[in-house]
Formats: C-alpha cells, structure tokens, sequence
C-alpha cells in the first residue's frame, strides 16, 4: 500500500508569511487609528453642537443667553463692588456650564446644586469668603463627571478629578470640560476683567491695523448677549469653541465645568496689549506660539503648549466651534488672526467670515 506524502512550510515560507503579514498590519493600523479619530471627532462635533442648542434653548426660555459667570472672583473693582454689595449674594463663582445643565438631559443633577451658595471655593486673593463656605453642599456635586463636556480625543476622562490648593487656582475635586464659552477679548478669568456690561464701549486695533473693534464676545463675568446683540449674524459669530486638558502648561490652566477659577470658563483672542501682537499669536487657534527670539509677555520661543486663555484642541489641524445660528464647524489653526479675532466678538461692524 502506497503511503500519502505529507507536505508543510518550510521555515523559510514561514517567515515570510510572518513577514508579510506584518507589512500589511502596518499599512493596516494608520488608517483604523485614522477611523478612530474620526469616530471621536464626531462625538466632539455632537457634544459641541448639543451644548450650542441647549444655550439657544436657555435663550427661548430666560430671553438671553446664560450668563458666563455668576458672582465669581474677579478683583476687578466693578465686580468687586457686585461681590460686596448687600442682597447681591456674595462669592458664588457659579459658570455657565452650570446653568444649561437641564438641558443637556442633567436636570438632576442641575436639581441638586444650591445656587445660593458657592460652587467652588476660589477667592484668589482677596480674601473674601465663599457663600455657604467652602466645602459645602454643592463641592461633591462639582464633581460629577458629565460625558457631554469631554471631547472623547483628549484625557479627561482619565485625569481624573482636578485638586489644586494654591490660593490663585484652586479647585477642589472638580471635573473638567473641553469646551469653554467665547468671551471675545474679555472676561478671559483675569484678575483685570471686569463684568460684560462694562466692556460695551472697549475696543481694539487689529494686526492689520483696522481699529476700533469692539471686545465683547457672547459671554463674561455676570452676563451674556441676546440674539438681538449679534449685529455681524449669528451665523458669523462664535459662541462655544474647544480647548485643550491634555498638553496644557500645567493643571492650573485645564479648565473645569463645575464652578469658576482663574483661567477657567472662557476662552479668548485677547485684546492688543503690546505693539508686536504677541498676545494674537497665543491665544489663536491652538496657538502660544511666540515668534520672538526672547520670552515676553509670558511667551517662550518654540513654546506651542496651550496656556490660559487659549482655544484648541487634540484635532489635528484646528479645533471645533459652536456658531450663534447653533451650527458647528472645524476651523483650521491657519486662519487668518485679524479674521478669527472679528468673528469670536459681537458686533464688530466688519464682513469678514470663515470659508465654509
């Protein structure tokens, strides 16, 4: 009887199987983990676009929009003088985020909260005390981790609740968010800013040398605007933008959602404070980026790590952005500075837009 021949890979086959199939994980992996950043840059785009309705819902319901802060510390002697007047409330460092909860679909959460009392126990430095202390009933609250206020291609969900006992940043367990409220080129969480109302007649030269444009963005320190206040269209004016947890300086610039500190709530373009524009370049799109030799004003030479203030984003490219109409678009960190410092303010009398 004849015997069957048995037949297999030589080693040398084998190899080269192996091989092969490497080079083709490889080529492979680029794109799912280019699939991936899709899917999460989509989310983004959802989240952005449900915090844009709920603020147009807030609107519909209270005829303005949520204010940016309530209450918070400032040390600007007009907010000063809101803190300590009688019957005003006192120190509640309360933010907008706060106030669209119940329209994000966390109306219990929303429930919970006192806002008779603080929110966080910020006081900077001026020595005043937080209503109802600190902590108090609402500090476990502010630490609820809400999905909606997490862009799912930066870390916040794995960094955890934010603690920082310095008297100038404090926070106190809070969760973060990826997403901040535009205040235009005021209102940034600087101990300088003032309330919104207060900066209706302050304006700005552009880098190109147009004067005369107005700070106010949609939101600040005690109030907001109202559909009516958009005289450029709300289709030409941003609301809401991204910016960054991930790759901030460090932790007391990474912003949170529940209750108010310095660099924290907004995101700005800063109004000219030096005749190099220095201030344009870090707070764009993504920016802190100095083109001088030598530090100044805060800036370091090669030093693109978002700081305070600053919009951006893990996308590459750009970051997404909510517009006053509610649509919500990605805007590229190459757009033009003059061009993004008009649409993330009001009114500011001048056509330029985004190309779509």
């Amino acid at each position: 009887m004849r015997s069957k021949r048995l037949y297999g890979f030589t080693l040398v086959e084998l190899l080269v199987v192996i091989a092969i199939i490497g080079i083709l994980v490889s080529l492979l992996l680029p794109a799912v983990q280019a699939a991936r950043e899709a899917a999460r840059r989509m989310q983004c785009s959802n989240n952005i676009k449900q915090i844009g309705l709920a603020i147009h819902n807030y609107h519909d319901t209270f005829g303005v929009l949520p204010s940016g802060t309530i209450n918070a510390m400032s040390g600007h002697p007009t907010m000063t003088a809101i803190l300590t007047a009688p019957g005003t409330g006192g120190l509640l460092n309360h933010t907008g985020h706060m106030l669209i909860l119940p329209f994000i679909e966390q109306s219990s959460l929303y429930n919970q909260i006192n806002f008779s009392i603080a929110s966080s126990g910020f006081s900077g430095n001026g020595g005043m005390v937080p209503r109802g202390g600190w902590p108090n009933a609402n500090t476990p609250l502010m630490k609820t981790l809400i999905p909606t206020y997490l862009c799912p291609s930066d870390r916040g969900t794995e960094r955890g609740a934010l603690v920082d006992t310095s008297t100038a940043y404090m926070a106190d367990g809070q969760r973060h968010t990826n997403y901040a409220l535009c205040a235009g080129a005021h209102s940034n969480g600087w101990p300088q800013q003032a309330s919104w109302q207060a900066y209706s007649g302050s304006a700005s030269t552009l880098m190109d040398g147009r004067t005369a444009v107005p700070y106010r963005g949609a939101f600040g320190f005690n109030g907001a605007a109202k559909i009516r206040d958009f005289l450029s269209g709300t289709s030409n004016v941003v609301i809401v933008g991204e910016v960054r947890i991930a790759n901030r300086r460090g932790t007391i610039w990474e912003p949170l959602w529940g209750g108010y500190r310095y660099y924290n709530t907004f995101f700005n373009n800063h109004p000219n404070t030096n005749l190099a524009h220095i201030d344009n370049e870090r707070y764009h799109i993504n920016g802190w980026t100095c083109n001088t030799a030598t530090p100044i004003n805060g800036c370091s030479p090669n030093d693109s790590r978002s700081g305070a203030g600053a919009t951006g984003s893990l996308h590459t490219g750009g970051a997404q952005y909510a517009f006053g109409d509610g649509s919500v678009r990605f805007v590229s960190n190459t757009t033009d500075k003059n061009t993004w410092t008009i649409v993330t303010r009001l009114a500011s009398g001048l056509t330029d837009s985004l190309p779509n």
